[in-house]
């Protein structure tokens, strides 16, 4: 049994979020995926046994403690080339040294002779690459959605090609990709998204293998077929796909589609300030633990996240005037929000004692379908710019959900169709359309372990009439 998603290198590392006035380390790594298993009914000797044989494989964290000021510091912007390789830091992207180029395609290993596949092939043939113009009208509800089989531990990477397949924001920018002029490279993450995407404009069935996508990631030496955090995973992806666009002007509007820009102050008590700019692909939300019928919500989440902390005794910061550690408050501002928003509820932690278990918050965290932002702090650079809060509305449009544990379990996908503004469950190969109603199950609070809980919420943005170009992120 594999439990641990490291993530290569340093990308498993955990993260720290600030939760009110204590700290708790969420899982990096340990977002599970392992649907292999036999779903039952575990009872709490059952789950204690389950622990201990976790501890067995050697089931740690993948670094070392840090805490949300350390974390931004060696955070780095999207241009910067010193970053060191880790996709804990508050969301940042994966640094591409993690990375070495792809090895030659063993054609042993993709072996195909599904209809669905044979059609792709065709697409392929046509001008030497795939020329569909995704029209989205196809498949069993006649909007383009289909399932995507799982290969054994692939559900994770299922569910984020959904949502990557379903935002038509994304898409748009990737059909733009002009591969005629590129040598066809088995190891493109760009290529083989399109092509998988062709796949699915294309399916008869209703459902495709995602392996040659699979096959992509691998020769770029991400391991496939092993639980994942979806969130460390979506990171990974985006990333790679950057890098091998070679496109300047497409990374600078992919960035642009998801980049979270913040200003994280640093106020000693003797009343300097330290201000610096962060760019972060997704928001890491606290969950807090609440007892049964507890009530905590998004609003609340975003608020601790917002909420000024009180640096004190190991945590205090150096302050240059005084040349000495002294007592300080430490917060984020909002500078300019994305299109497509990344909220990841933190719902993975450890305790902070040595040699504490990582365990699952499986509590409530309540979300609306349609999200404000102007109750969060705005920095003066945004005001300047123009860029009012009053435009900051958001639609929920996809809820990455986990069930299981935090050492193994699976991951679906609910999505909000951009043809039909009907909801969708996508579990794998099987596709059922839903209500908002089935939605909100994903709140949490079940006493149930194998209930799905929310754990990545993707909002699109609402364009307003009025709003000016400097005010849809600088």
């Amino acid at each position: 049994m594999e439990g641990r998603s490291e993530g290569d290198g340093e990308r498993g590392k955990q993260r720290l979020i600030v939760t009110g006035e204590r700290e708790t380390r969420s899982g990096r790594g340990f977002g599970a995926g392992a649907e292999g298993f036999l779903v039952l009914r575990i009872g709490s000797e059952i789950s204690e046994t389950i622990e201990k044989l976790a501890q067995l494989f050697d089931l740690t964290l993948g670094g070392p403690s840090a805490g949300v000021g350390d974390l931004l510091e060696r955070q780095k912007s999207f241009e910067s080339k010193e970053s060191p390789g880790s996709a804990g830091a508050m969301g940042r992207i994966v640094s591409r040294r993690n990375f070495q180029p792809a090895r030659p395609l063993d054609n042993s290993d993709t072996g195909r002779n599904s209809a669905d596949d044979l059609t792709a092939g065709r697409l392929d043939k046509e001008e030497g690459q795939p020329q569909s113009p995704w029209p989205y009208t196809n498949a069993r509800f006649k909007n383009g959605i289909v399932g995507l089989k799982n290969d054994g531990l692939t559900c994770c990477v299922n569910a984020l090609l959904q949502s990557f397949y379903l935002t038509p924001q994304f898409t748009s920018i990737l059909q733009r990709w002009d591969q005629r002029g590129e040598v066809v490279d088995p190891g493109n993450i760009p290529y083989a998204m399109c092509r998988l995407f062709d796949q699915m404009q294309a399916s008869v069935s209703g459902m495709v293998s995602a392996e040659m996508f699979l096959h992509c990631l691998r020769l770029n030496h991400v391991k496939v077929y092993k639980q994942h955090d979806a969130e460390e995973l979506f990171l990974i992806i985006f990333n790679l796909l950057m890098d091998q666009l070679r496109a300047p002007e497409m990374v600078k509007e992919m960035k642009r589609l998801y980049e979270i820009k913040v200003e994280q102050f640093v106020k000693c008590d003797s009343g300097t300030v330290t201000v610096k700019d962060s760019s972060l692909l997704s928001l890491p939300l606290p969950v807090r633990e609440m007892g049964h019928g507890g009530v905590f919500n998004l609003e609340d989440a975003l608020k601790e996240f917002f909420n000024p902390r009180e640096l004190t005794r190991n945590d205090q910061c150096f302050c240059p005037d005084f040349q000495r550690e002294k007592p300080a408050v430490q917060g984020f501002k909002l500078v300019s929000v994305p299109e497509i928003l990344n909220l990841h509820l933190n719902r993975f932690s450890v305790p902070i004692s040595p040699g504490g278990m990582i365990k699952k918050i499986y509590s409530s965290v309540a979300f609306p379908e349609n999200l404000n932002l102007d109750h969060l702090p705005i920095s003066e650079k945004s005001q300047e710019a123009g860029n009012g809060q009053e435009c900051w509305l958001y639609q929920l449009h996809a809820v990455l959900a986990h069930s299981g544990f935090p050492f193994f379990g699976h991951y679906t996908v609910y999505v909000k169709s951009f043809r039909d503004s009907k909801w969708y469950h996508m579990n794998d190969s099987k596709v059922s359309q839903v209500s908002w109603a089935d939605v909100t199950l994903t709140f949490g609070g079940h006493e149930s372990k194998w209930t799905e809980t929310a754990y990545m919420l993707l909002y699109k943005r609402v364009k307003q009439e009025t709003e000016t170009p400097s005010a849809a992120g600088q």
